[in-house]
């Protein structure tokens, strides 16, 4: 399985958590990533993590600015592909940070259907995701959630009809299955219908696994987002510790 770790950018200038400067946003960012890219990473996708409260889907000229300054100003490895997550769900910003920046890959909470979120009710923009994306230098792959989390999916939605929309109808390169929150596990039995739908190579686990479900796990995925297990204690909040890092991956292949 190959591990695409994410950088969790501090709040940027423009959102009302701002407190750093730019360069100190970029100076935790960037050893956030050397951790990553030192212990054998196959991946790693920056979001604006510290951004709450988060902008529903339209994130502010300042926000994607700033998001794009870090960005350009981080050392990156041309050894390493890289993705953008703009949240909660502007997927035209990351699609333009994403080409700016040359990066690989975006990742979409809500691409299509309709998820119940604490930013209120998401509707998904397929089709003017893949109409602007047709327009850009550089084909970007997309990432798209099949129930997304910290969000409920509108009533009698199937998560098996969720994931073959996005693959067949919507334009999602890859799927990503997520627990109910951040570092959350998944839900198995999710797992096991959706693994009926998409191919290993096309599904992605999004949040919740470690050192002692990742055996269970990649057989069934080829890739995983993984945020909070590659932190100092486990904790989302802390900076990436190497150690961690080398350990889920040795664990992961």
């Amino acid at each position: 399985m190959k591990l695409i770790g994410v950088v969790h950018l501090k709040s940027l200038p423009g959102s009302p958590s701002n407190t750093l400067k730019l360069d100190e946003i970029i100076s935790k960012a960037q050893e956030d990533y050397n951790s990553l890219k030192n212990g054998g990473i196959f991946g790693v996708v920056f979001e604006n993590f510290g951004d709450t409260p988060f902008v529903k889907d339209d994130i502010t000229k300042r926000t994607l600015v700033s998001f794009t300054t870090v960005l350009n100003n981080i050392e990156l490895s041309k050894d390493i592909c890289h993705g953008i997550n703009v949240l909660r769900n502007d997927g035209i910003s990351a699609l333009s940070i994403a080409e700016a920046t040359d990066a690989d890959f975006v990742r979409i909470n809500v691409l299509n259907n309709t998820m119940y979120t604490d930013q209120g009710i998401i509707e998904g923009k397929a089709n003017e995701i893949m109409s602007f994306k047709n327009t850009l230098n550089k084909n970007i792959k997309i990432y798209a959630d099949v129930f997304v989390k910290h969000a409920t999916p509108a009533p009698g939605s199937s998560i098996e009809n969720h994931a073959e929309e996005l693959l067949h109808r919507a334009g999602a390169d890859k799927i990503i299955l997520t627990g109910s929150g951040t570092g959350k596990e998944i839900n198995f039995d999710e797992l096991e219908l959706i693994s009926n739908i998409s191919t290993p190579e096309k599904l992605v686990i999004g949040s919740g696994l470690n050192e002692d479900n990742v055996d269970k796990i990649k057989k069934y995925a080829n890739y995983s987002i993984v945020g909070t297990s590659l932190k100092k204690e486990h904790k989302v909040e802390n900076e990436v510790d190497l150690e961690n890092v080398k350990n889920l991956v040795q664990r992961a292949k």
